[in-house]
């Protein structure tokens, strides 16, 4: 018995001590093996630098593109090169023994990741594959107009491209005639054909240079080409990367010169190559220069199409009463069956049934006559009817305006505008906004007679254009009264001559070119306006320059490099407007002698003080200091001296405002702004909430039609890119809101609220004031620590809300909290969420269902949402297991390691063009329904493997949607 219980003892001591002897390996073996690792992972760090200079050999030489197991091999190198940092770091740190223990684990099994990462690099069937090149992009277009000869001409210019002998096309014609309408048909049919393996479109600009329009042809196909690498090596690169794209077709539309292929880089078009060239011009004489084989007119309308397209532009044959009938046929005719000018002169008489006006508009058009090179002198005299019908002079001399700016360049309107009111082309009126009303009535008569066009820029930002012919034609209107010299855009590297600055000249620009400096004495005593931005003007000018020029009202250094300002800028006694937003200068000579100022903007200067004189400026109307870092303290007194004061811009300037003085130094203090009726935009930044409090106790702010109030710390931060600042904000960053004595007021009429880094607030809704504010669109929340929901349960709705962002809310644990008012968040339409760490689900079922304006769904950096909408039972029998979405249009999920669902109901979303997700493993359903995507639906992005491991509950679905997918 006693043997049988030593066995049984021993064998229970050996299952117990086996075990645990494993284990001791791992802590004994540890320093080994943690060299082990390092090794190891050094060799992989060297074959991981191997493998990108190999692939950014290939991609930038051959067009290559990387495989995408070797972007996941990449990556994975890059996690575990992390992990290994981080073992490191906490070996470094831990002594305990447990810890250890598990670090030693650690460390074997990333021993065994490291080897089959090695294993898996070497890539025996290669890193690349051949990039497959977009196939260019559709152009809009409008309707075609004249099937015999436009939609003839059309099909004429396809039989050639379709001719493998021809290489080279020309299309020629007057301006305006529809050469570049037709091409842009042509451009959008090779695209549905695909005979061609890349369309390419590219505009070309009078005084366009060859290393300009190598880095357009470069930005079309994509290629990254330095402009300030040689002109050889530029060409050869253009040359290799076109010659990639196989059997091209490179369209240049509206050339003015002819120039060498080789010179820019563009392979010769041959059978060989099966490529092709089309250019369009006004000159023939270009397509000759060019060597083309083949030259096409457009020609004008005939008769009949021309008269048609009249009636449709004047507002059709109902419009036509017998009396103005035959008048109207006649005015017609003398338009020349030319296209533009039937559109132009068409619209300007839309709607009249006064014959006289017929009549007279048949005159002037019969007795308009233009001296300009070839056939333009038709075109000019046929759009000069337009110029000359406008009312007066002061809209003629601002249509005039718009031809300071460059070829083809998109014209803020409201730039255009201050241009007008500052030269004094807008009269004069008791406030700024009267005058900016009057502007906006100019450029609408401007655009409906056609003089100008309506485009919104890449920045959303309102603009218009002048048609490149009727610039011209401005242009060589101008060359007579009022005198203009108009060189913009045309690359000049140093200013004109003195001799050129004739003394009649009454507006010149120069505008974004490559001068780089202000030299001579320009003797222009009529000088009205001088428009200089855009230049780089870094060296320092004559002391002279501005001697001669005593009539300026304009003057526009913005946006060029500018340190000094010559001292004669100080004798310019006329001078409406001193533009220098974005130059680095620090000090501005003195602005005493310049009583006519009306505004001085220093946005983005490194201004450390105003300028000498300021006080003494009583027709200022506004003064830009918004973003000036190095300027601290706004002398006293100064305000109160600017009588005519309407704007104190000062967003984001490190000068903060206090209701005290003495607690700013020995500067304003905000009861100056407070005892200035005046002023009616407001941009500031106050050093308390105290302060702000005690400004809005005064009521001065209800005067105000714009402000953006700062209140609290200094912050870099800009909002996303969703948040967009209107004119009436608030931003508070680094305040107590709910502990504070001062309880927090904010204007009722408050658009865009910014929180950020305000960490004794618990939910938005908290907040007394938020209950007055009837008109809030945006709220961002950022940074703040206390900041558990959004809305509590039955508090303000927010019902105004058009866009919520929310950032960096670590205690962040749902958007509403408890059972929420029916009309909660009923107008939002934009919902931003990033780096949230403890926010599990964004809102329930039942808020969700709420959501019926909801456009926008972005989440972004939650590391434990595991559902986008949550709950059950409590949405009611009334969606039964549907939610609909009618004007959601995005979804995007980034970086959510935990999600696994979106909703737990099908979604229908009508309206669904985007869905984006990037790094949410866990994610496997889709909840919307297929029947709701099949107009709408643009693009699905993500990883393959995530899109790979999709699960469907009906696999037509997949089927469908992989026509959209595309790999991130």
């Amino acid at each position: 018995m006693a043997m049988e219980f030593i066995g049984m003892l021993f064998e229970v001591v050996k299952n117990v001590w086996e075990p645990f002897a494993e284990q001791l390996k791992y802590l004994k073996n540890l320093p080994e093996n943690m060299e082990i690792l390092r090794s190891k992972t050094e060799e992989l760090s060297s074959q991981q630098n191997d493998v990108k200079m190999e692939l950014d050999r290939a991609e930038v030489r051959q067009g290559k593109k990387r495989k995408r197991d070797v972007e996941v091999w990449l990556k994975n190198v890059e996690t575990i090169t992390k992990d290994v940092r981080n073992i490191e770091d906490k070996l470094g740190e831990e002594e305990r023994y447990l810890p250890r223990l598990r670090l030693g684990k650690l460390v074997v099994k990333k021993i065994e990741e490291v080897t089959k990462l090695q294993e898996k690099g070497r890539f025996s069937d290669g890193l690349l594959m051949d990039a497959m090149p977009e196939n260019g992009i559709t152009l809009p277009t409008t309707r075609l107009v004249g099937k015999t000869t436009t939609e003839r001409t059309l099909e004429l210019v396809w039989d050639c491209l379709m001719d493998a002998s021809l290489g080279k096309i020309g299309v020629h014609g007057m301006g305006g005639v529809g050469k570049t309408t037709i091409m842009k048909h042509i451009n959008n049919r090779l695209r549905e054909t695909r005979f061609f393996d890349n369309i390419i479109w590219v505009t070309v600009s009078k005084a366009r240079s060859l290393v300009r329009l190598q880095s357009d042809i470069a930005k079309a196909i994509e290629l990254d080409l330095p402009e300030d690498d040689y002109e050889d090596n530029r060409s050869a690169k253009l040359f290799a990367a076109l010659m990639r794209r196989k059997k091209f077709v490179l369209i240049l539309d509206d050339m003015w010169e002819a120039f060498p292929l080789e010179k820019v880089g563009i392979p010769a078009p041959d059978e060989d190559n099966g490529c092709k060239l089309v250019l369009t011009t006004r000159d023939l004489g270009v397509c000759r220069g060019m060597e083309t084989e083949k030259e096409i007119k457009v020609e004008v309308l005939l008769e009949e199409e021309a008269w048609e397209l009249f009636k449709d532009k004047v507002g059709g044959e109902e419009v036509l009463s017998s009396k103005v009938r035959n008048v109207a046929m006649l005015v017609a005719k003398e338009c020349g069956r030319l296209p533009l000018a039937i559109i132009t002169v068409g619209r300007a008489l839309r709607q009249v049934d006064d014959v006289r006006v017929w009549r007279n508009a048949l005159n002037e058009l019969k007795g308009s006559t233009c001296e300009i090179k070839g056939m333009e002198d038709v075109v000019f005299a046929r759009l000069q009817f337009s110029y000359h019908r406008l009312r007066n002079d002061k809209i003629r001399a601002c249509f005039l305006y718009c031809a300071l700016y460059p070829e083809d360049y998109e014209i803020p309107t409201r730039e255009l505008k201050n241009y007008w009111i500052w030269e004094g082309l807008i009269a004069e009126v008791a406030n700024r906004e009267a005058e900016l009303d009057k502007g906006q009535a100019i450029l609408k008569e401007l655009q409906y007679a056609c003089m100008l066009e309506s485009v919104i820029d890449k920045d959303n930002v309102e603009c218009v254009k002048i048609h490149d012919l009727i610039r011209d034609m401005a242009i060589n209107i101008a060359r007579a009264a009022p005198r203009f010299m108009v060189k913009a855009g045309v690359g000049l590297k140093e200013l004109p001559r003195d001799e050129e600055w004739d003394g009649d000249l009454e507006r010149v620009s120069l505008m974004r070119n490559d001068v780089e400096g202000m030299t001579g004495q320009p003797k222009c005593p009529k000088l009205c306006t001088l428009l200089l931005q855009l230049n780089p003007l870094s060296e320092n000018p004559s002391h002279s320059f501005f001697k001669h020029m005593h009539n300026l009202k304009v003057l526009d250094l913005s946006r060029s490099k500018v340190k000094f300002l010559p001292e004669s800028l100080s004798e310019l006694e006329n001078l409406r407007a001193l533009l220098l937003c974005h130059c680095p200068v620090s000090k501005v000579p003195s602005v005493a002698k310049m009583k006519e100022l009306r505004v001085l903007n220093l946005y983005y200067t490194r201004i450390e003080e105003l300028p000498k004189g300021v006080e003494s400026l009583t027709t200022l109307r506004q003064l830009d200091l918004s973003y000036t870092r190095n300027f601290k303290i706004f002398p006293a007194e100064v305000i109160p001296k600017l009588a005519h004061l309407e704007d104190l811009l000062m967003y984001r300037s490190s000068c903060r405002w206090s209701s005290c003085s003495s607690l700013v130094g020995e500067g304003a203090g905000i009861e100056e702004i407070m005892r200035s009726p005046q002023i009616t935009t407001l941009y500031i930044h106050f050093v308390d909430l105290p302060a702000f409090v005690s400004y809005m106790r005064s009521m001065q702010w209800r005067m105000l039609k714009g402000f953006r109030f700062t209140i609290g710390l200094v912050t870099s931060r800009l909002p996303s890119a969703a948040f967009e600042w209107h004119s009436f904000s608030v931003e508070i960053v680094g305040c107590n809101l709910v502990s504070s004595e001062n309880s927090l007021l904010l204007p009722d009429n408050t658009l865009n609220l910014d929180i950020d880094d305000c960490n004794d607030i618990s939910r938005l809704s908290e907040l007394p004031c938020l209950a007055n504010l009837t008109q809030l669109r945006e709220c961002y929340l950022g940074q703040c620590k206390g900041m558990e929901c959004v809305i509590m349960a039955e508090e303000n709705s927010l019902l105004t809300l058009e866009k919520l962002l929310l950032s960096e809310l670590p205690n962040l644990r749902t958007l509403c909290n408890g059972f929420v008012l029916h009309d909660t968040l009923a107008n939002l339409k934009v919902l931003h969420v990033e780096a949230c760490i403890n926010l599990k689900n964004l809102f329930s079922l039942f808020l969700l269902h709420q959501l019926q304006n909801l456009e926008e769904i972005v989440v972004e950096g939650c590391k434990v949402m595991e559902e986008i909408a949550s709950g059950g039972g409590e949405v009611g029998e009334t969606i039964n297991n549907t939610i609909a979405l009618p004007r959601l249009k995005r979804l995007e999920f980034y970086q959510l390691p935990e999600l696994k669902s979106i909703c737990g109901r099908i979604l229908i979303c009508n309206s669904l063009c985007i869905i984006k997700v990037w790094n949410c493993p866990k994610l496997k359903k889709l909840p919307i329904s297929l029947s709701s995507l099949t107009h709408s639906l643009e693009e699905i992005r993500g990883s393959r493997k995530w899109w790979n491991e999709l699960e469907w509950d009906n696999h037509n679905a997949k089927t469908h949607l992989q026509l959209f997918f595309k790999d991130m």
